[in-house]
């Protein structure tokens, strides 16, 4: 065990070097040949070992970094790393009180906090994977809501209608075809200039199922959609699904954070109206991966959609039988996550989230201002959210027409790579209704005012370089 701590210790002294570049990874055929990865028939040294956990730091992009933007996750969350950790070494699983007394505590503490700031006073909810889990149980308590002879007979000939924004993640695709709903049923609903699903549309989706004689079952709302973070009018939605009798649920795996804000928590004004809530601890609250909830509006909805078997050796109706979460859940081995979300939020509250929002908030808004005040940027999206969506613009365009917007793309997607390659900021580009950027991801707490100048001064220096290779 000692040895093994020593290695942490030196593990994680390298991770935590200033000076190192933000990725300095190879692409793959040239990454295989530095590693060695083969296994064989005969084990290694310790040494082996500890050369095999430097490579993997070395060569790992560091996303505590404030030049990692990538991703919808940045920076290190210290007190949900120990938990992680302890986690790890006490290895827990949640299917039953027996195993996990102390953790499934405090997944039911966490699970009464997160319904409180929805707005869900009689609710529940289970500790999931990622947002993608979160959102396939979603659906799945939609389906068993308008459907429930389908848990048992299946979908005996009849077709149900999902509906989803065009800016939604690609999870509820996942849904749709892992539920037997069929992806060609899954609809997708046209979104404004803002991002955000026309109510006006989705209405007329639906009378358009009904009059196809099928059966409209759920509407997904997206709470800070990945491109743009565009956030969906529960407000305007939730009319139309009580009209129709649907089940309205919301991703909020990436922007649901802002209820923690009373500057910024308007952006999911009526949260309290959905039937069911997706949420990521592993995005904006910093945890390390993975660790989310799905939340459902009516406490004892996820046990009769979801439970079934166990009980024979497992699922023991003793003092215990209530928190005995295996039941609300798809999975039956799964990890203690709740500890590392526990720890963190019990080390600096709610205030200390709200905080970490408003901050990231006036942090993204320096951004947007710098961009909108500097001649060769341009903002492709409005920012409600922390996502900032902006593109570089050649000095020999006065302005881009339709016949440059393919090599003003590619120019970008080459500012992103030749950054990243320079050691520079990691950031990505993303499409967005027909014309690409920069995706610029405002996450780590750490990011100051000349983090954003020195990388949209990259973006302009590279770009200028560049742009000869392009028009």
């Amino acid at each position: 065990m000692q040895d093994n701590l020593d290695i942490l210790s030196r593990a994680v002294n390298q991770w935590s070097k200033q000076d190192r570049p933000v990725s300095q990874t190879p692409i793959a055929t040239e990454l295989e040949k530095i590693l060695d990865l083969k296994l064989g028939e005969e084990g290694c040294t310790s040494e082996d070992l500890e050369k095999a956990i430097n490579d993997y730091i070395h060569y790992s992009p560091d996303v505590s970094q404030p030049g990692f933007n990538k991703l919808l996750y940045s920076g290190a969350n210290h007190p949900a790393l120990l938990g992680d950790w302890i986690t790890s070494l006490a290895n827990s699983t949640m299917h039953t009180y027996q195993v996990g007394p102390v953790a499934t505590l405090m997944e039911l503490e966490l699970i009464r906090q997160w319904n409180k700031l929805i707005g869900f006073e009689n609710g529940e909810g289970i500790m999931v994977s990622g947002g993608s889990q979160a959102n396939l149980i979603g659906m799945m308590l939609a389906r068993h809501s308008a459907y429930p002879e389908s848990k048992t007979q299946g979908m005996m000939g009849r077709k149900l209608v999902a509906y989803v924004s065009e800016q939604a993640h690609y999870s509820n695709q996942r849904a749709a075809n892992l539920l037997g709903i069929g992806t060609d049923n899954l609809i997708s609903v046209a979104s404004d200039d803002e991002g955000k699903i026309i109510p006006e549309a989705l209405e007329e989706a639906i009378k358009q199922t009904l009059a196809d004689g099928d059966l409209p079952f759920y509407i997904g709302l997206t709470a800070g959609t990945t491109v743009i973070g565009a956030y969906d009018s529960v407000t305007d939605v939730s009319p139309i699904a009580k009209k129709y009798n649907i089940w309205l649920h919301v991703d909020g795996a990436w922007g649901a954070p802002v209820l923690f804000s009373e500057t910024h928590k308007l952006l999911i004004k009526d949260s309290h109206l959905v039937d069911s809530f997706a949420w990521d601890a592993h995005k904006l609250m910093n945890v390390p991966l993975t660790a989310a909830v799905v939340l459902v509006k009516q406490a004892g909805s996820l046990k009769p959609c979801i439970a079934g078997g166990g009980g024979e050796y497992l699922f023991h109706q003793d003092a215990n039988a209530d928190y005995n979460l295996g039941e609300r859940s798809i999975q039956c081995g799964r990890r203690a996550d709740a500890l590392k979300v526990w720890l963190s939020w019990k080390a600096i509250g709610k205030q200390g989230f709200a905080k970490k929002i408003d901050h990231l908030q006036a942090t993204k808004t320096l951004c947007v201002d710098k961009i909108n005040q500097h001649e060769s940027l341009e903002m492709l999206a409005p920012a409600a959210y922390l996502n900032v969506l902006f593109r570089y613009i050649p000095s020999s365009l006065k302005a881009v027409e339709a016949e440059h917007e393919d090599a003003v793309a590619k120019l970008n997607m080459a500012i992103t790579k030749t950054m990243m390659a320079e050691g520079g900021a990691y950031s990505d580009y993303a499409r967005y209704k027909g014309k690409v950027g920069i995706r610029l991801i405002i996450a780590n707490e750490l990011l100051t005012q000349k983090h954003i100048t020195d990388l949209l001064d990259q973006c302009t220096v590279i770009g200028k370089r560049l742009e000869k290779d392009f028009l």
